[in-house]
């Protein structure tokens, strides 16, 4: 896949694949329940790659994600509650378990 933007890249590499790689935070989160233990998953923040268990996700209102999740990646739960529309930092658990129509 082609990244369009680094703010949104993602990818998840497991065992049992090739690595897969996402330019809208919203689609690993999809994905993510199918791999399960045998993967890892990876979101850019700050210009580096994070593991998701230690970023902190929200939905800015004036986010613009490539596949129109709106969900975004930080590095911190403060930075995460300062963006977000309704000033929540949402877990990695959390963010997959959004209604897709709300990614």
């Amino acid at each position: 896949m082609l990244i369009s933007t680094e703010a949104g890249a993602a990818q998840i590499v497991s065992v049992r694949e090739e690595t897969r790689f996402y330019d809208d935070v919203g689609c690993l989160a999809a994905d993510w329940p199918a791999y399960g233990r045998d993967a890892t998953a990876y979101v850019r923040v700050n210009r580096g790659w994070a593991g998701v268990s230690s970023a902190w996700f929200a939905q800015p209102p004036a986010a613009r994600t490539a596949m129109g999740s709106g969900l975004v990646a930080y590095g911190s739960a403060a930075e995460a509650s300062a963006a977000d529309r309704i000033g929540r930092a949402l877990t990695w658990e959390e963010a997959v378990r959004l209604p897709g129509d709300r990614r």
